[in-house]
C-alpha cells in the first residue's frame, strides 16, 4: 500500500534530503512513555530512502515505548552554523528475532562504513550484533518538515 508523507521545505526534494541523511549526524530518537512523558536520545540511524532504521536492545526504553505506541519522531539536524534539519514522525514498529538480528547487521554494516569509515564494516557489525539482544525500530515517515538551507 502506497503511503503518502506530507513534505515541507527543502526536503521535498528528494536529492537534497538523501544528500543532507548521507551526512555522518546523529539522529534523536524521540517516543512517548506510558505517562506520555518524551523520551529522546541520541542514536545512529539509517535511512534507506524510505524508512529509518534504528539498532537497538530489546530491553531498551525506547523499545517499549515503540511496541506499546507504535510511533515515534527523528530528529537529525547537521553542523549548528548551518542551522539545517529534518523532523520525521510516523509510525513505528520494532523488527526481532532472527530477523531483527539480520536485520541489525545490515544497517549496522552501513553505519559503519558512515560513522567509522577507518573500520571494517562487517566485522565491527557483528561485533555489535554479538552482544545483547538485538533488534530494529522501523520508522515510516508520515510527515517531514525541513529547516534551514
Amino acid at each position: 500500500m502506497e503511503r503518502t508523507v506530507e513534505t515541507s521545505g527543502w526536503a521535498q526534494d528528494s536529492n537534497a534530503l538523501h544528500d543532507h541523511l548521507a551526512e555522518p549526524n546523529l539522529c534523536r530518537f524521540a517516543t512517548t512513555d506510558a505517562d506520555g512523558d518524551p523520551h529522546v536520545v541520541p542514536a545512529w540511524y539509517h535511512w534507506d530512502g524510505d524508512r529509518f532504521w534504528i539498532g537497538a536492545q530489546a530491553g531498551d526504553h525506547k523499545v517499549g515505548n515503540v511496541r506499546r505506541s507504535g510511533r515515534a519522531a527523528v530528529e537529525v539536524d547537521g553542523d549548528i552554523r548551518r542551522k539545517r534539519g529534518v523532523l520525521v514522525r510516523g509510525t513505528a514498529w520494532v523488527v526481532e528475532g532472527a530477523e531483527g538480528r539480520s536485520a541489525y547487521i545490515r544497517i549496522s554494516q552501513a553505519q559503519v562504513r558512515r560513522y567509522l569509515p577507518d573500520r571494517p564494516p562487517i566485522e565491527m557489525a557483528n561485533r555489535m550484533a554479538g552482544h545483547g539482544d538485538p533488534v530494529v525500530i522501523v520508522v515510516a515517515p508520515e510527515s517531514i518538515v525541513s529547516w534551514g538551507r
